[in-house]
């Protein structure tokens, strides 16, 4: 379900204040609520609430190479948070840096609580931004000269703990915790002691208890307590980033894994990626994804964020307005127990939008990193602008035997101004890079109608054949990274080429290295780009790095253009991958895969891939299953030694099922319409070797009964032709409601029901002064047909069309025509 959104104003609360303490509002008025096509509500259409009432265009399958996996989807329901009040307390040790660390910390909780605030206004969630409460307080934690603490910490009523460690000590964050004997205590709700953590500030303290959740195997994670009485749910954000320039000499900056941890407290999982994913397209700007996209640009909270933690608090808040807090406030994500022990929150690409004046992520607002605090703080809620122009267009106006027709549209159109060059290079200055090998002397690319192409030119490059190393060659397209790299273990010294941001190991010959010329060039394919919901213009550029784990550098070495980026246009795109034909009739064949140097694996070839931020090293076998005609594959995996362990991924068809027993693994794609991706990853191997054999079943299939592209083994409404990317379901209005959940299948409406309210779009036709028709629109996720026919009668009049936001107009356009 959709919750009501009742149009309330809504005062914006301090977040700086002592625990316990009633939380004040800021002098003045409340800002007006933000025009309906400024900032992230430019694009919103709605939620979706529910289990199965997914958006149009979405689909659960989770694999992000089904081709019909366009949609985002977030874990939820990390941890019990118990209550709307969220005490946050923030504490580190004292450092020479102690004041920048604090105020980083701090910054990094203000960014949710005002992004909170900022996107649940902005998507009619009034409940929410009225509900919820950031009470944050810092402590500064004083030392005697040999590092000590000088007093004990006891906290009163906490629900996140925001901790700061120090792995080395000395620099940055704050003291070396091996010299940390003190205690962090505390109370719960009822008023009675809830336990206490011996050395809080030591990350190995945190990473042995039981219960503490290191799920990104790095330098940070939360443990969770339970106290006893009401409201004893304390969450601990454990981060242990040593970060003495902010966003440069770490893998994440302070910030980033101060704001992604609290997110994880505020019952956020992620985004597509981390240790869990990935599950499809992944917004790798959003603070939830464990990504450093994008470059040089500190995240902010976005629309699924909102959306998630709206799904915790509506246990605690009115959200139905009625005047109570009950089972019936109580919403429920839209893909409930997706895998069978999680729940995920699916949502429309279209619908995602970040807490920054624009609802881009490149604006989101920034945080005060420098040494000493600037004189003007940074603003969590900046106030919307609008970057769009409306375009209400006229088409051709017919009129004949006594009818007058028309086409229109209605539609907002991207005010940024459009490059025109599809082509660049740029010289680099020599000598800057480190090394020869990370020094980058030339950048040069270019997009086609197939491809976004690259070419990195360097001082000097290592041949492949001298084994692994751990320099890193980096593309980035649209703030996605692209990693070319040769494993640094295992015998294999191919070039391999992982798409960082959706941990996506690209197929052999994305990247390829040529020593002679020292080269690295990269060829991304745009049905890919597009895929990430990347589309042209594409802004590039090229960095260099050490590369010592799947996702990320220390410190980019090198970098072409030194700042910022190039901004390509793009010709039109090649049409992309088409679905292989549905048979004439069934029919079963059995393909056997050999890999190019035989089915055989040594220990040496045992791989990482797979686990958790560490580097792909060994050797994984790659094959391609073509698709002749749509099936069902059967893809099985045999091998012959009992003391070694293979793994079988097949990717790119919709759904699957995976059957494992000694020393076989099948998996099963119910529906394959293109082809797909194979690997056999050496998990563990025994000596001296191990062979295997793989083998694909292709079962055709036939059965489609209502006709459209998706047949019925996959087809969720297989009496009504729908789309593929909606599982074959219609929505016949295009307001993002599917037709099994739309009230008003005919009519676009933003309410749950998908029926219209008085505050929703509508284009309206005047023939001479008088109104003949009315279409409800949706134009938040695009252009919208307003097109329309009356009768009419014969000789010259006036069409006038009015777009209206609620009783607000839009815009206006007029013509005269004939009617014989």
């Amino acid at each position: 379900m959709r919750p009501p959104r009742p149009l309330r104003r809504v005062l914006l609360l301090a977040a700086a204040v002592t625990l316990g303490a009633a939380v004040p509002a800021f002098a003045g008025s409340a800002p007006p609520p933000p025009a309906p096509f400024t900032g992230a509500a430019a694009g919103y259409a709605g939620t979706h609430f529910g289990d199965g009432d997914v958006p149009a265009g979405c689909i659960l399958d989770r694999d992000e190479a089904d081709p019909d996996n366009g949609c985002f989807h977030m874990k939820v329901g990390l941890n019990a948070l118990d209550s709307p009040e969220v005490n946050v307390a923030v504490l580190v040790p004292v450092s020479p840096a102690a004041e920048r660390d604090m105020r980083i910390m701090r910054q990094a909780v203000d960014m949710w609580s005002g992004g909170i605030q900022q996107l649940a206004k902005q998507m009619d969630l009034d409940w929410l931004a009225k509900g919820v409460h950031f009470n944050v307080t810092t402590r500064l934690v004083p030392t005697d000269a040999n590092g000590l603490p000088t007093q004990a910490i006891h906290l009163v009523k906490p629900k996140i703990v925001v901790v700061a460690t120090n792995p080395v000590g000395g620099i940055g964050i704050g003291i070396d915790p091996v010299n940390f004997a003190s205690q962090l205590g505390i109370t719960g709700a009822d008023g009675l002691p809830c336990g206490s953590i011996a050395d809080p500030f030591s990350m190995k303290t945190w990473q042995q208890r039981p219960g503490f959740d290191d799920h990104h195997g790095d330098q940070g994670g939360i443990y969770v307590k339970r106290c006893d009485g009401p409201g004893g749910q304390v969450c601990f954000s454990v981060n242990g980033a040593v970060d003495p320039v902010p966003g440069k000499t770490d893998f994440f900056s302070l910030y980033d894994l101060v704001a992604h941890e609290t997110g994880h407290c505020l019952t956020l999982g992620h985004v597509g990626d981390g240790a869990d994913g990935p599950w499809g397209p992944t917004p790798t700007d959003d603070i939830m994804a464990y990504s450093s996209d994008p470059v040089d640009v500190a995240k902010c909270v976005s629309t699924l964020d909102v959306e998630g933690f709206a799904l915790r608090m509506s246990r605690f808040l009115d959200v139905d307005g009625n005047g109570k807090v009950d089972d019936a406030d109580v919403l429920v994500p839209n893909d409930l127990k997706g895998d069978g022990a999680s729940s995920f929150q699916v949502q429309n690409p279209h619908d995602h939008s970040y807490a920054s004046g624009t609802g881009r992520a490149e604006d989101c607002p920034q945080p005060d990193t420098s040494t000493l605090p600037l004189a003007e703080q940074t603003d969590w809620q900046p106030t919307p602008v609008a970057t769009t122009r409306a375009a209400l267009t006229l088409g051709a106006v017919t009129g004949s035997a006594g009818r007058l027709s028309w086409g229109a549209t209605a539609a907002h159109v991207d005010t940024r101004p459009v490059p025109t060059e599809r082509t660049t290079s740029v010289s680099d200055p020599t000598g800057d890079g480190a090394a020869p090998a990370t020094d980058l002397t030339r950048f040069t690319a270019s997009v086609t109608p197939t491809d976004v192409r690259a070419t990195l030119t360097l001082d000097r490059l290592w041949p492949t054949t001298d084994g692994g190393r751990a320099t890193g060659y980096g593309l980035y397209v649209g703030g996605r990274k692209f990693d070319s790299f040769v494993p640094t273990q295992g015998t294999s010294s191919e070039v391999q080429t992982i798409d960082s941001g959706g941990r996506y190991l690209m197929p052999a010959g994305t990247s390829t290295w040529d020593t002679e010329k020292g080269t690295v060039t990269f060829t991304i394919p745009r049905s890919y780009l597009a895929k990430q919901r990347i589309q042209a213009p594409y802004s590039v550029f090229a960095a260099t790095g050490v590369h010592i784990r799947t996702k990320d550098w220390v410190t980019s070495l090198d970098r072409a253009p030194d700042s910022g980026y190039v901004k390509l246009a793009g010709p039109p795109a090649a049409p992309g991958p088409k679905d292989a034909p549905m048979a004439k009739k069934r029919s079963t064949r059995t393909v056997a895969l050999t890999h190019e140097g035989g089915n055989t694996f040594t220990p040496a070839d045992t791989s990482t891939q797979g686990v958790p931020l560490v580097p792909v090293v060994g050797n994984v076998h790659q094959f391609a299953l073509p698709i002749k005609e749509q099936a069902t594959a059967e893809v099985t995996l045999t091998w012959d030694d009992p003391s070694s362990a293979l793994g079988l991924l097949v990717k790119g068809g919709s759904g699957q099922e995976s059957e494992s027993g000694d020393g076989s693994v099948t998996v099963t794609v119910p529906w394959a319409h293109r082809d797909l991706a194979v690997q056999v990853v050496p998990s563990q191997v025994g000596a001296p070797s191990v062979d295997y054999t793989l083998t694909a079943k292709l079962t055709s299939l036939t059965a489609n009964a209502d006709g459209d592209a998706v047949p019925d083994i996959a087809d969720v409404c297989k009496k009504a032709a729908g789309p593929a990317s909606s599982g074959g379901c219609p929505d016949t209005d295009r307001d993002g409601v599917l037709d099994t959940k739309d009230t008003c299948a005919k009519i676009a409406g933003r309410q749950a029901s998908g029926c219209p309210t008085a505050a929703d779009e509508k284009v309206v036709a005047f023939l001479d002064g008088k109104q003949v028709s009315s279409t409800y629109a949706m134009t938040r996720h695009g252009r919208y047909d307003t097109s329309g026919s009356v009768a009419a009668k014969r000789g010259t009049h006036t069409l006038k069309l009015v777009w209206y936001s609620g009783s607000t107009v839009v815009k206006t356009v007029s013509s005269q025509v004939t009617v014989r």
